[in-house]
């Protein structure tokens, strides 16, 4: 009876916040070994905070936690508690493994001494990640947030919302890098949506 479907709910519980936080890491390993290298702002807040962090004396991960909580009010006020909740614990754990990689790994340089190939990477393992969370009802929190909005209200794919706020960020890098680099952001955001699409 009773207690039978709380332990399963429980064990569901625990597999649901296993699978997130795998997500999750998978998520902050591509941004700390493939975006931060690239110097790329590829559709992601943390893209954001890494031209804000240009102008703001605050750290990349401070930054990001401010810009995460508002995107999440908002977040909760119109996706729903469910989705509120996943992308809560998800924007927790985000810092929490970049500040580990960061004593882990410090200075890390780029794997592979190529813009254009830590962009790739970044995109294919960050692809992976979403797309295990878009399909759990989450998301990372930030951006994907507004992806997320636009896809119930405007009934875009999720990943096509994705390319286009992450235009916007990419967009926002023209601030502070080089060409190249906000064309290597734009071209990431743009296919970080069509394989997002492909592979939810």
């Amino acid at each position: 009876g009773l207690g039978m479907k709380k332990q399963i709910n429980c064990k569901e519980v625990v597999w649901e916040l296993f699978t997130l936080t795998a997500a999750v890491a998978i998520i902050a390993a591509a941004v700390y070994f493939f975006l931060v290298p690239s110097h790329t702002s590829v559709s992601s807040i943390s893209g954001l905070g890494i031209v804000l962090s240009n102008f703001v004396p605050l750290s990349l991960s401070a930054i990001t936690m401010i810009l995460n909580v508002v995107l999440l009010i908002i977040g909760f006020i119109t996706c729903g508690r469910e989705f509120g909740v996943k992308t809560v614990y998800t924007s927790i754990v985000l810092p929490l493994f970049l500040g580990l990689f960061e004593k882990v790994f410090p200075d890390f340089g780029s794997m592979t001494n190529s813009q254009e190939l830590d962009v790739l990477c970044y995109i294919l393992v960050v692809s992976v990640g979403l797309s295990i969370l878009f399909n759990r009802n989450a998301s990372s929190g930030g951006l994907d947030i507004v992806a997320k909005i636009m896809n119930k209200y405007l009934h875009m794919e999720l990943g096509k919302a994705m390319s286009l706020s992450g235009m916007c960020v990419a967009l926002s890098a023209a601030l502070v890098y080089d060409k190249k680099t906000v064309v290597l952001s734009i071209l990431g955001t743009y296919f970080n949506g069509i394989i997002l699409d492909h592979f939810i």
